[in-house]
This record gives C-alpha cells, structure tokens and sequence, in this order.
C-alpha cells in the first residue's frame, strides 16, 4: 500500500529526472526535485511567510491584550477580533508544512530502500526496475539507461553515496536548518512564546543533524536544499516583496 500511494511515484520522477538530467547524478536529481516541488509550492509558502511576518509585527498588540484580558476565553475572542481586523489567519503559517509532508514521506520510505544495494541493481526482479511505470520504461532516455548500466548510481558528485548516512551533507543539512529559523526569529524574545521559537532555532539543527546521521544521506540532502530555498524565498518575501510590505503597512502597521 505504501508502495504503491507514496514510494513508487517519487521513485518515477526520480528515476525519470536521474536519466534526464546530464551526469545522470542521483544527488543532481534529487537536488532537481526538491527546487521543482518549492516553486510548486512557492504561492503557499509566500503566503505564510506573510502570516508569520505578520504575526510577529502585531505581537506588541497581542501582549497589550493579554495584560488587559485576565479570562482565557475574553483573551481569545479579543485576539480573534484583532486577527479579523488586521486581516491576519494565525493559522496561515501552517499549511506549507502539512502540505510538503506527503513529499517528505515518499522520501523517507524510498531513501530506506536504497540502504539495500540490491535493490538499485536493475536486473534485480524485486529492484528499483519492478517499480518503474510501463510509460517511464518506455521513455527514449529511461531505456537507455537501463540498457546500457547495470544499476542506478546513490552516489553524489562521484563521491557521497546518498544511500548511506554523510556527516557532511547532516552538517548542510543542521546549518541550513539554522539559518532558516534564525532569520525567522524575532529580534526580542519576551514574551514566552517567543523564547520558545529562540530555542527551537538550536534545537531543530541539533535535532536534523542527529536524524541525518541515522538515515539515508539523499534525506539530509532534500532537507538542505529546501532549506537553502526557504532561506532565499525568506529574503524575497521580506525584502523585496513591495506589494506585500505596502499591505503590512497598511494593516498590521495600522494605529487604532
């Protein structure tokens, strides 16, 4: 079943971008894919960018409200109301992550696969082969490779396999990882939510370096590079999005 739903059409498109691509470098491919599902996804991810950018500018408004508001349910409603009014959903920010999960899924499970070299040997019934489409076997550049090598190469750049674990691509990954949360976190850490998000910015890189170094490095790769993507969408978003830095002027930026 998780075959099936998840792992065999990322293994597809995979295969596909690996044949494609010139080099036929898995690591290339798999670098491919991630920047195609982030463009994909840029429109969603821009508007929770703006959500999350937003939230964090009302915060003045928010600690104002919960010094006035003893009640959790009169703080609630009050915050409600300052959502609705600054034209914020505070749940906005959310939503990129949910919707990339069925991706990081369909990585984790195929990446497992790989730890097994038998399985990218494609005269192997039980391979990497037994899960390509009729269509993907039939194009010019899939047939190709699968008549002239003997198995799909993990290796990246000619020298990390990605179906083993790197301490070189778990640090990208950490750092990455680091860099995308710090530009993120607010300036001042007051308010006990906010200390939270500080401490998140060295724990999570802790926590993907950690997961990087017990999994496939094709993982750590994909966490990198979108990271590295995120970063750069941060920066446009932020910096050089007008439309969107004229609208939080407007609103958010709004004196009653």
């Amino acid at each position: 079943m998780i075959n099936t739903i998840i792992v065999t059409p990322f293994l597809n498109i995979l295969v596909t971008l690996y044949s494609l691509l010139p080099g036929h470098d898995f690591g290339v491919a798999v670098i491919v894919f991630t920047i195609i599902i982030r463009i994909v996804l840029w429109p969603l991810a821009s508007k929770a960018l703006h959500s999350q950018k937003a939230m964090q500018e009302l915060q003045p408004e928010v600690e104002k409200l919960k010094k006035r508001y003893k009640d959790k349910a009169e703080l609630n409603k009050a915050l409600m109301e300052l959502y609705k009014e600054k034209e914020i959903n505070p749940m906005g920010s959310c939503l990129p992550t949910i919707v990339q999960l069925p991706f990081l899924f369909s990585m984790f499970y195929a990446f497992l696969k790989f730890k097994n070299p038998d399985f990218v040997m494609l005269a192997n019934e039980d391979g990497i082969s037994a899960l390509l489409y009729p269509f993907v076997k039939n194009l010019s550049f899939v047939k190709d490779i699968l008549s002239t090598q003997s198995a799909i190469s993990t290796t990246f750049l000619g020298a990390i396999n990605l179906g083993k674990a790197s301490v070189v691509l778990a640090v990208f990954a950490a750092a990455t990882q680091f860099f995308q949360t710090k530009m993120m976190s607010p300036a001042k850490n007051k308010d006990e939510t906010q200390k939270m998000m500080g401490q998140m910015t060295y724990l999570f890189p802790v926590m993907t370096f950690a997961f990087g170094m017990s999994l496939p490095a094709a993982l750590p790769l994909y966490w990198g590079v979108q990271s590295l993507f995120a970063i750069f969408q941060q920066y446009w978003v932020m910096h050089r999005d007008v439309s969107f830095m004229e609208h939080l002027k407007n609103t958010v930026g709004k004196k009653k």
